[in-house]
């Protein structure tokens, strides 16, 4: 049986330290699985992990869990995990509308400022958006939350939501990538951003611009930035923060991930 890169992610230490070079343990699986990187590349691989690494070399060389079947996969465990779920009561708590087309039940709402229409078999996407092969999952996994308390505006940072130790490496990484690229680019940056939903806010005094940006209908992510200032020793710095009441809708990985997707945009966008 093929290795999905799901199957593989279960067995990887999902602590997202970016020694591999990606980063997340996520994105490591999927490179692994459907681009070939050397599953050697984690230096903290357990037993059972290095055992797959025959099968998925094996499968690789026949072309076999590469992009369509490895998405097939991890798809059908999705759907299996939103089967369950009642969507017509799920919707209000989401920021969601039901509908049924032809007796498929759906939700709909807007994903990076942009429709979507999420089934239990099948996601529809806008036009013009451009899908990522994991933004199922994340989709998936804020409907099956069942988060019914809606935000509640008081916003923190990453350490302080539970459990995020050995996450917090991955989204400084993240923000340290993005602050490089908005230094010079400030102006510019906030157009690009205003074209992908931010709105000015102002909730931290003293930032050179503050974001808000709406991903999910109950995932507001702020983005607060400080412009260098040499005369000080103090480099550019951008920090996302975070709802309180993130943790109803999505877990860290997913937060990440989200934060990761808005960032691809973003810099996509300044290019």
């Amino acid at each position: 049986m093929a290795v999905s890169a799901l199957q593989l992610f279960k067995l990887l230490p999902q602590t997202n330290c970016g020694e591999c070079g990606l980063p997340t343990c996520l994105a490591f699986a999927t490179q692994v699985v459907v681009e070939g990187v050397d599953l050697a590349a984690c230096p903290y691989l357990a037993e059972e992990a290095k055992a797959l690494a025959g099968t998925i070399q094996s499968q690789q060389e026949k072309g076999v869990g590469r992009k369509r079947d490895n998405l097939a996969i991890a798809l059908k465990f999705l759907q299996e995990k939103v089967a369950p779920v009642d969507l017509a009561t799920a919707a209000p708590g989401l920021g969601a509308v039901y509908g049924e087309e032809d007796g498929r039940p759906f939700l709909s709402f807007r994903y990076f400022s942009r429709p979507v229409q999420v089934f239990k078999d099948e996601v529809r996407y806008g036009q013009g958006f451009a899908p990522n092969p994991w933004d199922p999952i994340l989709l998936y996994n804020y409907i099956t939350s069942g988060g019914q308390r809606p935000p509640s505006g008081r916003w923190i940072k990453f350490p302080e939501l539970p459990n995020s130790v050995s996450k917090t490496k991955t989204l400084l990484r993240l923000q340290k990538q993005l602050a490089e690229a908005v230094t010079g680019k400030v102006t510019a940056f906030v157009r690009s951003a205003r074209e992908l939903g931010g709105e000015p806010i102002d909730v931290t005094p003293e930032a050179t611009f503050q974001l808000i940006f709406q991903p999910l209908p109950r995932i507001p992510l702020l983005l607060v930035f400080h412009e260098a200032e040499p005369e000080e020793n103090f480099a550019a710095e951008a920090h996302f923060l975070f709802d309180a009441q993130v943790m109803d809708f999505l877990d860290l990985e997913s937060l990440l991930f989200l934060v990761e997707r808005l960032m691809e945009q973003l810099l996509k966008k300044l290019a």
